[in-house]
């Protein structure tokens, strides 16, 4: 409606002569103007259209017959863009507040017709009808459910009726390759182009950075895949995807742990339009969502407004449940534990004496060097000891080796998950090189031809840090013994390691294994384990009370 007004206001004018441009499917709408030069040499279009929910101006200035224009092309584009928004300010900004009055939700809903396959299951299907609904969508989906088909559909269906003509995927490094693979099983429209981005890419690569700039303009449809990943709005990776998002209208953010905490959720729905939530900023959504304390009031002890916030967000989310949508093979967890040796017990509770002893002092604690004493005797525990000061590592050896047996290891595949690469090193020792596929940060070159070859079964053990196997790691329901030869602060690893095998395609009950000695970093991680909690976030909470944390560290 917004273009219709513009152009009645212009043709009463009588200012310009007008074209309003709809392109195949009456899908975009673009107002034509006529503005700028067009001679021999050069061609000016200029036009009017909605962009992320806002009233844009377009100019683009072409050379005619290979003329060479020396950056001419730009500058002149950028001041005829600047001339256009200035003389039109007052029409643009009318036009908004008449289409503002419309319901976000309402503004933001499309209508494209779905194009599905035989190969998609029941709820890829629903999830497609619901993309295909909206021009932005969160697509929470539990890990294993298959949430990239009905996202690579999506592109299509827009491809077909004319929004898009190209696709650009914001995902971790480490699954690019698991992109590449979806996208030759699931990609049939090859007029529409793709391109993949790693996410990591958007902090420290500025080639990277500069090519997603260009490569996105209004017929893009932009995919954050594991969108948890630029939840952080102070961090450099976000505010260039932000930046890259706010150029097209079209926008799916994919995850399948949208948060630990509320405020995860503002810089993951900005991505998708910052009028969602109704907060133009962070410092606004803190104040109208987040109950803020401790002891310098920067720590969220709560929540308000919760109905509220749910309500804004529920028109662009859908989730889904692995056990709603998937008939998937029951889970048994068994746990081992053993003891400590004598050097590991010596130095164990070394550690743990200095870090009672800097408690005790009456200074400022940094929360690295609690972690840092905390991830040492988790260290110990696991085997090896690493000097903080010379670099060198004392292997102190480890008696979870002589319980392996009970994981039934040897009977057939198994894949290990460690949280310490020199864990990894231990047990590739006592399986035997030869029988591993390794998957570590060690070895990312080589890592997707060694998955290969334990699919195959040509490798009967698949050996991976959390780090690296946790996130986007597909094509391991082959097996379904999975051991935890330790296990990680963050409960959010566990789970995600866990789905790399309670996935589509798992057929068989799953047996998960949980290695632990009797330490008592060992025990606080197997407490929140059970409880589905995160120490990382316990021992957050500690830092600002000395009394409690030097009690957590006695217990130890």
């Amino acid at each position: 409606m917004v273009l219709e007004d513009l152009q009645k206001r212009l043709i009463g004018a009588r200012l310009y002569d007008t074209n309003l441009y709809n392109s195949k499917g009456q899908r975009i709408q673009r107002l034509f103007i006529r503005y700028g030069i067009n001679n021999h040499n050069y061609k000016t279009s200029a036009w009017f259209e909605v962009v992320n929910d806002r009233l844009t101006v377009f100019v683009k200035v072409e050379s005619r017959n290979g003329y060479k224009s020396q950056g001419f092309k730009s500058d002149l584009a950028k001041r005829y863009k600047n001339d256009i928004e200035k003389q039109f300010f007052e029409i643009i900004n009318n036009c908004e507040m008449k289409r503002r009055k419309i319901p976000l939700h309402e503004r933001l809903k499309d209508d494209i017709p779905p194009i599905y396959d035989d190969k998609s299951l029941l709820h890829q299907a629903q999830a497609l009808n619901f993309l295909c609904s909206m021009k932005v969508s969160a697509l929470f989906a539990d890990p294993g459910v298959g949430k990239s088909k009905p996202v690579i559909n999506l592109c299509e269906s827009r491809f077909e009726v004319g929004q898009i003509k190209k696709a650009i995927v914001f995902c971790p490094v480490s699954i690019i390759e698991n992109w590449n693979e979806q996208l030759e099983l699931w990609w049939t429209c090859k007029g529409l182009e793709w391109k993949i981005v790693g996410t990591e890419s958007m902090s420290s690569s500025p080639n990277a950075i500069f090519e997603a700039y260009d490569y996105i303009d209004s017929e893009t449809q932009v995919i954050i895949d594991e969108s948890h990943m630029v939840k952080d709005p102070f961090a450099k990776r976000s505010k260039r995807i932000l930046y890259c998002a706010s150029k097209t209208s079209f926008k799916v953010i994919m995850t399948g742990t949208p948060t630990e905490h509320l405020k995860d959720l503002f810089m993951q729905y900005a991505m998708l339009s910052d009028l969602i939530t109704r907060c133009n900023s962070y410092f606004r959504f803190e104040e109208q969502f987040l109950i803020m304390g401790g002891t310098a009031g920067d720590e969220v002890i709560g929540y308000k407004n919760l109905d509220y916030l749910i309500g804004l967000l529920e028109p662009y989310t859908l989730q889904l449940k692995l056990e709603e949508c998937l008939n998937i093979p029951a889970k048994i967890f068994t746990e081992l534990e053993c003891d400590l040796n004598s050097r590991q017990r010596e130095l164990y509770e070394w550690q743990k004496e200095s870090l009672i002893r800097i408690i005790a002092k009456d200074e400022a604690i940094p929360l690295n060097t609690i972690f840092g004493y905390l991830s040492r005797m988790q260290q110990i525990a696991c085997g090896f000891y690493k000097n903080s000061y010379t670099g060198e590592i004392e292997d102190l050896g480890t008696e979870k080796l002589k319980m392996l047996y009970q994981t039934g290891y040897e009977e057939g595949q198994s894949i290990f998950f460690c949280k310490y690469l020199y864990e990894v090193d231990i047990l590739t020792n006592f399986l035997g090189i030869g029988n591993c596929a390794l998957f570590t940060g060690r070895n990312r070159k080589t890592r997707n031809a060694e998955k290969e070859l334990f699919q195959t079964q040509e490798k009967k053990y698949f050996v991976g840090t959390m780090g690296s196997g946790g996130v986007g790691l597909n094509g391991l329901q082959c097996c379904h013994r999975l051991i935890f030869f330790s296990n990680s602060f963050k409960r959010i690893e566990r789970k995600q390691c866990i789905a790399r095998v309670e996935r589509l395609g798992q057929e068989n009950k799953m047996d998960i294994w949980d290695m632990f000695t009797t330490a008592g970093i060992d025990t606080k991680i197997r407490k929140n384990v059970e409880k589905k909690e995160d120490l990382a976030n316990e021992i957050r909470e500690l830092l600002h009370d000395r009394t409690r944390l030097r009690q957590f560290v006695e217990e130890l």
